[in-house]
């Protein structure tokens, strides 16, 4: 008997000093994550000489090679073939020709002129016109298994068609069975249809930051369209050109797509502010807004604008996985590190978006260094964020390890602001139970206790801010992916974005969440299972079923 409870006392002694050793594990490396450090870097990336890190700059060129060296001098691996911590990106930048580019409404009383920012904006990469008379589609959906068809048989050939920026109830997945209600696939579909462009009303909630002051159309910076990755150099599928005729010389092209304002939809569809308020409503309730056509009324879109070529770089590492079988398996830990740049004149410095998740991301590798996981973890700062997520999507378009082997994407962006005890979780409970299990378990089993806000995880949200940062191409190829988000402030995309505003207590704490569930899933049996959307369930490119979504 006293044998056996001896030998009962020293099996339980291995069992807790083998817990004990996990526990200790990633103890060692939760230790090498300190404010000072977090602090130290930021005040360094977050600072106006960089001017806004925006892509591509020699600034964020600096930035990128400061992590580079730092990666290299902390001794961690490169993940490219080429034997660097670089993957290059190649651009196409473009900008507008502003004068040139306008919508004229021809109606009775004569033509109405609306310049580029100035209640309409669009993400245009070609110059061109285009024109039609007016058809009104509602929200433009059309998905007759569920027998909402706003499209019917209506003749779209030659037309400008106008819908809402609007997504109906029920649209729980951002893939699979309700792609055909996501913004981008309704517009595949009127196109398909011969329109010959699409004005999209964009929501009250951003009419309303318009009235507050706010430009509804902050993602364009002052005559800058943006950054898209070349198509001609890449074989993906966005559609890239070049301008080489002078100002106002159109090239004709079949088909383009903008935004507009409530005050230019009130001046197109004959309706009043708050009658285009209450069609949002009527949607959102589950009720179809009828489609017409729109009288008298005449819309030509001219884009003006200018392309050239260029690069950016991503910055990625890896940490192998202590296991011979798991370490070909991945967790990919992710934050971009480009900025704003300079828009009107402010420097942008873009301390906490993203200045905050870059340096966490720097704090994780070393403590990851320390102390490895089963499963190898990728590090990815990605560039071109702000110009809409181009190092990420080129980057899962481009893996350098299969997509299949990639249990899960964690991404950092803003991380450093509002409440100190609270964190917005964006998209951890869309594809995979598994994954928001693992970060609720380290946030509650290691004394962090955010409360998580889950309320951005709705694609349906009015923001859309699910499909807003480099989560979303991994969670695409069906990768379960989260955004660990502290939300947004007034500051958000201004130069007051600095360091003096940032809480380090409170990146301190996510940059511990974060390691510690990559640590976690990094030593699961198996891949996280996508286990939510019966649509996804498995990785790979075979989800991406409408190119029109890149």
């Amino acid at each position: 008997m006293k044998t056996g409870i001896s030998f009962l006392r020293l099996l339980s002694c291995v069992v807790l000093f083998q817990a004990g050793m996990c526990s200790f594990s990633q103890s060692r490396g939760l230790k090498t994550i300190t404010e000072k450090e977090l602090r130290y870097h930021l005040e360094f990336l977050g600072t106006r000489e960089f001017r806004g890190r925006e892509t591509p700059s020699p600034e964020l060129e600096i930035a990128t090679l400061y992590l580079g060296n730092w990666l290299k001098n902390s001794g961690l691996k490169p993940l490219m073939g080429d034997g660097t911590f670089y993957q290059s990106v190649p651009l196409t930048v473009t900008s507008v020709f502003q004068p040139n580019t306008k919508i004229s409404l021809s109606k009775g009383s004569g033509e109405q002129i609306y310049y580029f920012g100035k209640g309409f904006s669009g993400n245009f990469s070609v110059s061109g016109s285009y024109s039609g008379n007016v058809v009104f589609t509602g929200a433009g959906i059309y998905d007759p298994e569920s027998g909402w068809d706003d499209l019917g048989a209506l003749d779209l050939s030659g037309k400008v068609v106008v819908i809402l920026d609007v997504q109906r109830p029920g649209t729980k997945y951002a893939l699979g069975s309700t792609l055909s209600t996501r913004l981008n696939s309704r517009i595949s579909e009127i196109r398909k249809r011969g329109a010959s462009a699409v004005l999209s009303i964009v929501s009250p909630e951003r009419q309303n930051r318009m009235a507050a002051g706010f430009n509804i159309f902050d993602y364009i910076p002052t005559g800058r369209l943006g950054t898209l990755y070349d198509s001609q150099r890449t074989n993906f599928g966005l559609s890239t050109g070049i301008n080489t005729g002078a100002a106002g010389n159109f090239r004709p092209l079949p088909f383009e797509r903008a935004e507009i304002s409530h005050e230019v939809a009130t001046e197109i569809l004959k309706v009043t502010g708050s009658e285009i308020t209450g069609m949002f409503e009527m949607i959102r309730r589950g009720q179809q807004v009828p489609a017409k056509e729109v009288p008298d009324i005449h819309i030509r879109l001219d884009i003006n604008v200018d392309s050239y070529r260029s690069a950016s770089r991503n910055v990625v590492a890896i940490v192998e996985g202590t296991d011979p079988i798991l370490k070909n398996e991945y967790v990919v830990i992710c934050g971009h590190h480009d900025g704003r740049g300079i828009d009107d004149g402010e420097i942008i410095s873009g301390a906490d978006d993203n200045g905050t998740a870059t340096v966490a991301l720097m704090e994780i590798a070393q403590a990851l260094i320390t102390e490895r996981p089963k499963r190898s973890v990728i590090l990815a700062w990605f560039t071109g964020e702000e110009q809409g997520m181009n190092g990420s999507h080129f980057f899962i378009n481009n893996c350098p390890v299969p997509v299949e082997k990639i249990s899960a994407c964690l991404n950092m962006d803003m991380i450093g602001r509002n409440n100190p005890d609270s964190l917005f979780l964006v998209g951890s409970d869309l594809l995979s139970t598994g994954l928001d299990a693992s970060i609720n378990k380290m946030n509650r089993t290691h004394g962090i206790d955010y409360g998580f806000d889950y309320r951005y995880s709705d694609p349906a949200h009015p923001q859309r801010v699910y499909f807003r940062s480099d989560h979303y191409p991994f969670i695409r190829f069906g990768i379960p992916g989260v955004w660990f988000f502290s939300g947004f402030t007034t500051d958000y995309h201004t130069s007051r974005d600095i360091t003096e505003f940032v809480d380090y207590l409170k990146v301190f704490k996510t940059t511990r969440l974060v390691y510690l569930a990559a640590f976690d899933i990094g030593n699961m049996k198996e891949l996280l299972k996508p286990d939510v959307n019966p649509a996804v369930t498995t990785r790979g490119m075979h989800n991406l079923t409408e190119r029109s979504l890149v």
